[in-house]
């Protein structure tokens, strides 16, 4: 075997095993990537859908993180807390549980925030061991919060709300 194909590389062509803790990592950000991407094709709201595609940008370079020496900035931080201030603005948030998933848009987006929240919690892990900033920890965490307000736009209120009765 010439080659091992249970390794791959990172940006610096250095080689890391394929079930590291960074790869792992990496691919859950791809994968929440793709969801992102499906929920932008079925978006029904312009502004929902510019800003995934903004988004899906963003996840790329938060993903430097995890294969090279690139930091996430306050600045690009920033960026996020403002998307979410633009949409706290123009939704209203539900005050019990709902269903979120009433059409395709809404269904892929819970889809990419639960692949989100688990990128987080995959990256909390190697935050502890001094691979990423903690910034791109706080950074996942608004980006799950983002997408749930992205969610309710895209439902125009029009949810099912969960009855514990």
């Amino acid at each position: 075997m010439a080659k091992d194909v249970r390794k791959t590389h990172l940006l610096d062509r250095s080689l890391v095993d394929k079930d590291s803790e960074l790869i792992k990592g990496l691919g859950t950000l791809d994968e929440a990537n793709a969801f992102i991407g499906l929920a932008k094709v079925f978006a029904r709201d312009e502004l929902v859908k510019k800003y995934l595609e903004k988004i899906q940008m963003m996840i790329f370079k938060a993903g430097l993180e995890l294969i090279s020496d690139y930091r996430m900035s306050e600045k690009e931080y920033d960026e996020l807390l403002n998307i979410i201030q633009e949409f706290e603005s123009i939704v209203k948030k539900p005050r019990n549980f709902i269903l979120l998933e009433k059409n395709e848009s809404s269904a892929f987006l819970s889809v990419a925030r639960t692949v989100v929240r688990r990128a987080e919690r995959e990256i909390v892990g190697l935050e502890k061991a001094g691979k990423v900033s903690l910034l791109l920890v706080e950074w996942l965490n608004k980006l799950s919060y983002l997408i749930y307000l992205m969610n309710l736009r895209e439902l125009d209120e029009k949810y099912d709300t969960v009855n514990f009765e």
